[in-house]
């Protein structure tokens, strides 16, 4: 068995390459992200007893300030009010191909801008309605065999002074 000898050239090629590596590996360790990322599923896994639980709300933050308060799942206001009307938004339509694969489903519901928009419409009810915010605001996602669908729900309501 023949062996070469190792070259300077090589050695400062080797070390060239590793200490590029090191470099990266350490960049990447500490790039952090500013944004708090927090799940936007309204189930979560449910470890003791092997199924999920459900979360009440909306499955996704409110990323903008809106005209009048807003209050997800069981938040209450903190001072007196009067409930207007209960408001309701939903819509059913057949499972579209692209969702299904195998027999299988792929995804349902839907995405974060048009969960925004059915916001924006309900926030656009309350006010016409002359609310002061809108509270139990609730997103629900069903599906059937062959449909899916959506229900946002939530209370108009109005401050009363004492």
């Amino acid at each position: 068995m023949i062996q070469k000898q190792f070259s300077v050239s090589s050695m400062k090629t080797l070390s060239l390459f590793l200490g590029g590596c090191l470099l990266l590996s350490s960049s990447m360790m500490s790039c952090k992200s500013n944004k708090n990322l927090q799940t936007t599923s309204y189930y979560q896994p449910n470890y003791q007893t092997g199924g999920h639980d459900q979360k009440t709300g909306l499955g996704f933050q409110i990323p903008d300030k809106y005209p009048i308060e807003i209050l997800i799942g069981n938040e209450q206001p903190q001072t007196s009010v009067q409930e207007i009307e209960k408001l309701s938004i939903s819509d059913e339509s057949p499972i579209q191909p692209n969702q299904v694969y195998k027999g299988t489903m792929l995804n349902r519901g839907n995405d974060q801008q048009q969960k925004k928009a059915l916001l924006d419409r309900m926030v656009a009810q309350a006010q016409d309605l002359g609310a002061s915010g809108l509270m139990n605001v609730n997103y629900k996602v069903f599906s059937t065999a062959k449909t899916t669908g959506y229900i946002l729900s939530g209370t108009a309501f109005r401050y009363v002074l004492k």
